[in-house]
């Protein structure tokens, strides 16, 4: 039993051990179904000052005590919402793709994105906002766009396969009072490659007047994206098609110098489904066609997730050192699934001088760096549970 008078009850402890670092993790698992049983994210982290936010895929909303999350028991608090008044669709509540797809917490406002079905049988990726109170959260609409991908429209495309589940949706907050989101491809290849359609782009969007800007385009499912204001960089990470998973390092990210990562047209992934077509080529070259090289490929896929930055306090090497979670399946641990890929880039970004790799035996959905306990609170999506990781060495 796991969920005990409202309190998670701590599972299991282990340690595991990279080439260079010792961690232990304990896991609390939570009251929801696993990703294997109903093919949706089992869940997204956020925090506030003194909570931590849990989203589940469906849309239940919970927090947890900050300052209780080292103890053998966590206080699991469900906060009620209006998410029922607004989200209609009967199939974001049941076993699929269409569910929310991140958290944001910003200027205590909170936002969720999710596959929103904009008119019947046509989707698109959109965002919800409520001011963050933690008794009630009080949804509203904060951006769509009358973009929207439908079996039909697909299949004008290479492909003709919708794929809800290249939705993007991640979100983080960008400079000049704007914040950042990843639209995925929804399964119509060259859409990434048209200015005309925000599919397969990273937009930004202004807080105050919802206005958005094309910041890079050439971009299939981009599950990962962390901004770093110091540096004015923005690095995201790019699930490629049969292998080909990628990082890429957008340098001073404007709308007016548009970055191109060069989806569909060059790939390091091999073909897959509907990719024989003369408008999806998949070059083995980035910057010989005129696109942005990835500072980071894995072939084979790594399932590659989530990234975040992971600061000197937490370990005293720690210079420019970024955790990236994976997702995956059982029995893909050797192949980096499973698992965090610990990275180290030089000064410059443009070069990685130092890999490891944490083997967490789980997919890991979403990870957040907790500061004032200095430890990373992972969503692992088998058991499904809350992973807390603490450095032991």
């Amino acid at each position: 039993k796991y969920l005990l008078d409202g309190q998670l009850i701590s599972s299991n402890v282990k340690n595991i051990k990279s080439k260079s670092n010792i961690y232990n993790i304990r896991t609390f698992q939570l009251p929801l179904l696993s990703r294997n049983q109903w093919m949706k994210p089992v869940a997204y982290l956020e925090q506030s000052k003194n909570a931590i936010i849990i989203g589940s895929g469906h849309g239940e909303f919970f927090l947890l005590d900050k300052k209780n999350i080292e103890s053998d028991n966590l206080n699991l608090i469900e906060i009620k919402t209006n998410i029922k008044d607004l989200i209609k669709n009967k199939n974001f509540y049941l076993n699929g793709s269409i569910s929310i797809r991140d958290l944001l917490v910003v200027d205590n406002k909170i936002f969720f994105s999710f596959v929103k079905e904009h008119s019947k049988g046509c989707f698109n990726t959109s965002i919800m906002i409520s001011e963050l109170n933690l008794n009630y959260l009080n949804f509203s609409e904060f951006f769509s766009y009358k973009d929207c991908m439908s079996k039909k429209k697909v299949q004008k495309y290479p492909g003709k396969l919708l794929q809800l589940a290249h939705s993007g949706g991640r979100m983080v907050a960008f400079k000049n009072n704007k914040i950042l989101l990843t639209i995925g491809d929804y399964g119509a290849r060259p859409s990434a490659q048209d200015k005309n359609l925000l599919f397969g782009k990273i937009i930004s969007i202004d807080l105050k007047t919802k206005k958005h800007e094309l910041i890079a385009m050439g971009s299939r499912n981009a599950q990962g994206l962390y901004y770093d204001i110091d540096r004015d960089i923005i690095i995201h990470t790019e699930h490629g098609p049969a292998g080909g998973d990628e990082i890429n390092i957008n340098f001073s990210p404007d709308n007016k110098n548009v970055k191109n990562f060069g989806w569909p047209i060059s790939s390091y992934g091999e073909r897959g489904y509907g990719e024989f077509s003369k408008d999806v080529p998949l070059h083995k070259s980035h910057k010989d066609y005129g696109f942005v090289e990835p500072i980071k490929v894995y072939s084979p896929s790594i399932a590659i997730s989530e990234i975040t930055k992971i600061p000197k306090i937490f370990n005293e090497n720690f210079t420019n050192n970024f955790f990236i979670s994976t997702l995956g399946w059982e029995g893909q641990l050797a192949n980096g699934q499973q698992s965090i890929h610990h990275l180290r880039f030089n000064e410059n970004f443009d070069q990685i001088i130092f890999e490891d790799v944490i083997p967490i035996d789980e997919r890991i959905r979403d990870l957040i760096y907790i500061k004032e306990m200095n430890l990373v609170l992972l969503v692992l999506e088998t058991i499904p549970a809350i992973g807390i990781l603490r450095l032991t060495n």
